[in-house]
């Protein structure tokens, strides 16, 4: 988990694949703190970190700089 997650605009600056793996990385994490506490707070950043990254995702792919996914 990050000390200070990224602004979306910072996410908008990483390349495609770092963006899928922390995707990866976010949704892993936010399954097994849900698992162990329910919805906290620190649930619902990492839930909101994981919304962050599907649009950064999202508008890499739409502005057409797709590249090759690791």
């Amino acid at each position: 988990m990050f000390l200070t997650p990224p602004t979306l605009e910072e996410l908008k600056e990483s390349d495609l694949p770092d963006l899928v793996d922390m995707l990866s990385k976010q949704a892993t994490e936010y399954s097994r703190l849900t698992k162990i506490e329910g919805i906290t707070s620190k649930t619902i950043a990492v839930k909101e970190l994981i919304l962050n990254i599907q649009t950064a995702i999202d508008a890499k792919k739409s502005s057409g700089q797709k590249s090759a996914i690791r």
